[in-house]
């Protein structure tokens, strides 16, 4: 089946990914982590090793922005830090394919209010899982699943679309020189959102939360203690 028509999902991990063989853009994929780039790109492409040939602001990795790099080595956490992102929370989405037209128009068009939505929800599952012991759903119950679903049917006014970039790469087998015939066009967006704002919605959602089943007395024990770290790490 053609590359449009393939659906990615990675649970937990890198990002989500969206397939439509009739709409455009083509192949949409979402990567909340800050992260997650090592896996993301491992993971759709276990047998190849990418290398950018174009880009931007022109041939090669040497034009890339400080965001992009880090973003595809995996510290675009520390971007979070510096002067010009103080106090905000960094998302990258990204949707790669052969079509730049369609990736151009996709990135014109995201709405960081609207489409925050899919990055924000990986980063409160993926705090979720990290403190649980076992299974999230065993560990907090189904309070687990309603703040997941409140936070992912949020919208997120305040959110900025700091940047877009796109880049073009090139396939290439692992230690051999050749090609391996694939290329195809990344386009990244850069969006980001007040800290404080952030942790307000979220809270406001899990304050919202009602659930069918009451939980345990280890799983509300559980629920407080996470609610007091929760943005620890996020």
């Amino acid at each position: 089946m053609a590359a449009l028509c393939r659906a990615v999902l990675i649970p937990l991990a890198a990002l989500f990914a969206f397939a439509s063989c009739v709409a455009v853009p083509p192949q949409r994929i979402i990567v909340p982590g800050l992260d997650a780039a090592a896996e993301f790109r491992d993971w759709l492409d276990p047998l190849y090793e990418w290398r950018i040939t174009d880009s931007q602001n022109g041939g090669g990795e040497a034009g890339l922005p400080q965001w992009v790099s880090y973003f595809y080595s995996g510290r675009l956490r520390m971007i979070e830090g510096t002067e010009r992102f103080a106090g905000r929370y960094l998302f990258v989405a990204v949707n790669q394919g052969g079509n730049f037209n369609a990736l151009r128009l996709w990135a014109d068009n995201f709405s960081p209010e609207y489409d925050l939505a899919r990055l924000v929800v990986h980063r409160v599952e993926r705090r979720f899982v990290a403190d649980a012991a076992l299974y999230p759903d065993d560990e907090y119950g189904e309070y687990f699943m309603r703040v997941i679903r409140g936070v992912s049917n949020g919208e997120f006014p305040g959110a900025v679309k700091e940047e877009t970039f796109w880049v073009r790469r090139e396939a290439v087998l692992p230690g051999e020189d050749g090609e391996a015939g694939l290329e195809r066009f990344e386009y990244l967006v850069l969006a980001s959102l007040n800290m404080e704002t952030l942790q307000r919605q979220v809270f406001a959602v899990m304050d919202g939360v009602v659930t069918r089943i009451p939980p345990t007395r280890e799983q509300a024990a559980a629920i407080a203690l996470l609610r007091q770290v929760f943005f620890e790490g996020f």
